[in-house]
C-alpha cells in the first residue's frame, strides 16, 4: 500500500496540495477535554480540527443549494440542524476509531513504523504547504493531522479484518435470479408538451386499455418490435424468490413466476393502475445471480461489522462534555475554488 500517496488524497479531499484562507479563524481552548473513553482523554483541539476538516466538504457541496444559513437547517430531516448532525458524527467517528484501536491486538492488526513515519511526513508537508491563516482557521497542528491519518488507517484495517469474518458462502439457490423484460404503460396520467402531469379521462383510459391489449398480443410474436411500434421502452428486471420485491409490483413478479423462458405474459394490470407486458428472458440469469451473490456477501459483511462495533460501543465508557463541545461551530464558511490542477479553499466570514 502506497500510504503516502493515499494519504495525500484523503488528507486533501477538497484541498489538494494547498489551502488558502481569508479570515483569522477561531479561538478555542484546545487543551480542554471534550470527551473521554475510559481513561483516554480527547482534546477539544483535535476534535475541533476533525470537525472543521469535515465542514470544508459540507460547505463545498451544500452551500450552493441551501445558502449561508445551511448549518442552522435540518437538511437531513432528522430533527437536528446540520451543525448538530455533523458534530455528532465527528464524535462518533472519533469514539469508534479509538474503540477499534483497543481491539487491534485481537485481530493482529498493527500500524507499522514505516506507515507511521509516512503519516508524520505527510502531516509535516501539509503544515508547510498551508498559510498561517489556513492553519489557524482549521485549528490544525501537525500532531492532529498525523492522528487523523492514523485513526483513518486503523478504521480501514480493522473494518477489513472484521468484515472478513463474515460467512461468504452463498448457494446458487439463495442467490438465484430470474430476469424478465417488460413494457410498462402508465394508465393514470401522461406528461404533456410543457412537462406537466395530466390525468387521463375515462374515455382515454378505455382507449389506452384497448391499445395495451393489442400491444400485448403483438408482443407475443415480437416483443421489442411491439414496444418500438408504439413508442414504448423495453426494460429488464431481475428478482429472487426470497427477496422483498419493493421495486416491482408483486402482481408482475407473480406473473413472471408462471412463465417459462421465452414466454410472454398476457396484459398485467396492477392495483396502481399500471399495465405491464413481460417476457421471461432467463429462469436462471448467471450474471444477475453473481451480482446478487456479491450483494448478499456485502450485506453480511456490513451487518457483521455493525454487530461487532455495536458491541464495542455498548461496553464502552464514553462521555462527552457538551459544554466544552459547544465552542465548536461552523459560522465561518469555506468556499472551494478549482484552479488548474490545484484546488484552494477560501474561508469567508458571514
Amino acid at each position: 500500500m502506497n500510504w503516502k500517496k493515499g494519504t495525500s488524497l484523503v488528507l486533501a479531499g477538497v484541498m489538494a496540495s494547498s489551502v488558502l484562507f481569508a479570515g483569522c479563524g477561531k479561538s478555542i481552548d484546545k487543551d480542554a477535554v471534550v470527551a473521554t473513553l475510559g481513561d483516554k482523554e480527547i482534546s477539544l483541539g483535535f476534535a475541533n480540527f476533525m470537525a472543521q476538516y469535515q465542514a470544508i466538504t459540507y460547505d463545498r457541496y451544500f452551500l450552493s443549494m441551501y445558502g449561508e444559513d445551511m448549518w442552522n437547517q435540518d437538511i437531513f430531516g432528522n430533527g437536528s440542524t446540520m451543525t448538530e448532525t455533523v458534530k455528532d458524527g465527528v464524535l462518533e467517528s472519533i469514539e469508534m476509531s479509538y474503540l477499534l484501536e483497543q481491539h487491534m491486538e485481537e485481530y493482529k492488526v498493527e500500524i507499522t513504523d514505516d506507515e507511521l513515519s509516512a503519516m508524520q511526513e505527510t502531516a509535516k508537508q501539509f503544515m508547510e504547504d498551508n498559510s498561517k491563516g489556513a492553519i489557524k482557521a482549521l485549528g490544525a497542528e501537525e500532531e492532529y493531522v498525523t492522528e487523523m491519518l492514523r485513526l483513518s488507517m486503523i478504521q480501514t484495517k480493522m473494518q477489513e479484518v472484521i468484515q472478513n469474518e463474515a460467512d461468504t458462502e452463498v448457494s446458487d439457490e439463495e442467490a438465484a435470479q430470474r430476469t424478465f423484460s417488460y413494457i410498462q404503460i402508465n394508465a393514470n396520467s401522461y406528461t404533456d408538451d410543457d412537462g406537466n402531469s395530466v390525468d387521463y379521462t375515462e374515455e382515454e383510459k378505455e382507449e389506452l386499455a384497448e391499445k395495451a391489449e393489442n400491444v400485448a398480443k403483438a408482443a407475443a410474436d415480437d416483443f421489442e418490435g411491439a414496444a418500438a411500434d408504439n413508442d414504448y421502452t423495453v426494460s429488464t428486471y431481475s428478482y429472487g424468490a426470497d427477496e422483498d420485491n419493493s421495486t416491482m409490483d408483486e402482481a408482475v413478479t407473480s406473473a413472471a413466476d408462471k412463465l417459462k423462458e421465452g414466454e410472454v405474459s398476457d396484459l398485467i394490470t396492477t392495483e396502481a393502475g399500471t399495465y405491464y407486458i413481460i417476457r421471461l428472458d432467463s429462469e436462471f440469469d448467471e450474471k444477475a445471480t453473481e451480482t446478487k451473490r456479491e450483494s448478499i456477501i456485502d450485506t453480511r459483511k456490513s451487518e457483521h461489522y455493525t454487530e461487532i462495533t455495536d458491541g464495542y460501543k455498548e461496553a464502552a465508557e464514553w462521555n462527552v462534555n457538551e459544554k466544552v463541545w459547544e465552542a465548536v461551530n461552523f459560522d465561518e464558511l469555506y468556499t472551494v475554488y478549482e484552479e488548474e490542477s490545484t484546488e484552494a479553499v477560501e474561508e469567508t466570514e458571514n
